[in-house]
């Protein structure tokens, strides 16, 4: 059997951070969870706040040393019609925020620990929009300087794959790992049929990826870290190579 792990998720309780809590569980790792919702062996944290984190995260970790970091944390806009020249601006701020500044700030704290021991692994999870630009037209009808997914998101997740890469090549020649999944469009019964149909229309596989293979690619990294560093790893059903 596998030694057990400590493994820190952020957004653990999102749709992706609570499937992954519950299958590492599973396999019988030590999870310890952060988001700023409550939620069974969690962190009730902003990861945004990078005093109140360190408070926090620090006196678990003291006797739960990491091993393995998981930065799943994310805000996920609404598909909401919009124009880009009256757009919210707060609402670009706030995610750059959780996802880059956030992701930033848990970094810093576990590589604190990983470098002691020479020894740890962090998974940044993107999302095919970090890679490209999403294609407006498949959410809905779009006129002239309007869209629906927000673009603040490709800008937070394309920062996430920059960071991976930037990481892994100062943490060069050690033991500490970093890597990032650039994960395609996530199946929920809540998509609406339209959306389904045209986001499957632009892919080879013509299948939506769901939490639990998420989990299982992910498994696979922190069971085989040896030779992942520095690499975004795709898996989106071949959603960018067909037109």
């Amino acid at each position: 059997m596998e030694k057990s792990k400590t493994i820190v998720i952020t957004g653990s309780e999102g749709e992706i951070g609570k499937s992954l809590k519950k299958f590492l569980e599973s396999k019988n790792h030590n999870v310890i969870g952060i988001d700023l919702k409550k939620g069974k062996n969690n962190i009730q944290c902003d990861i945004t706040n990078e005093r109140q984190l360190n408070l926090k995260l620090n006196k678990i970790l003291k006797n739960n040393k990491p091993d393995v970091l998981i930065n799943a944390a994310s805000i996920i806009p609404k598909i909401k019609k919009f124009n880009f020249t009256n757009y919210d601006s707060k609402k670009w701020i706030k995610t750059l925020q959780v996802d880059l500044y956030g992701s930033f700030f848990v970094s810093k704290i576990c590589c604190k620990y990983f470098e002691k021991k020479n020894s740890g692994l962090i998974i940044n999870l993107s999302s095919i929009y970090g890679a490209k630009g999403p294609d407006q037209t498949i959410y809905g009808k779009i006129s002239k300087g309007s869209g629906y997914k927000s673009l603040e998101y490709s800008v937070a997740k394309s920062g996430l794959i920059g960071f991976t890469k930037a990481l892994a090549s100062f943490y060069a020649n050690t033991n500490i790992k970093v890597l990032c999944l650039i994960i395609g469009g996530l199946y929920s019964k809540k998509l609406k049929k339209t959306f389904i149909k045209n986001y499957l229309s632009k892919t080879i596989e013509k299948k939506m990826i769901n939490s639990e293979q998420i989990c299982k690619y992910i498994y696979f990294c922190i069971s085989n870290p040896e030779i992942v560093s520095g690499t975004s790893i795709k898996i989106n059903g071949g959603a960018d190579s067909i037109f």
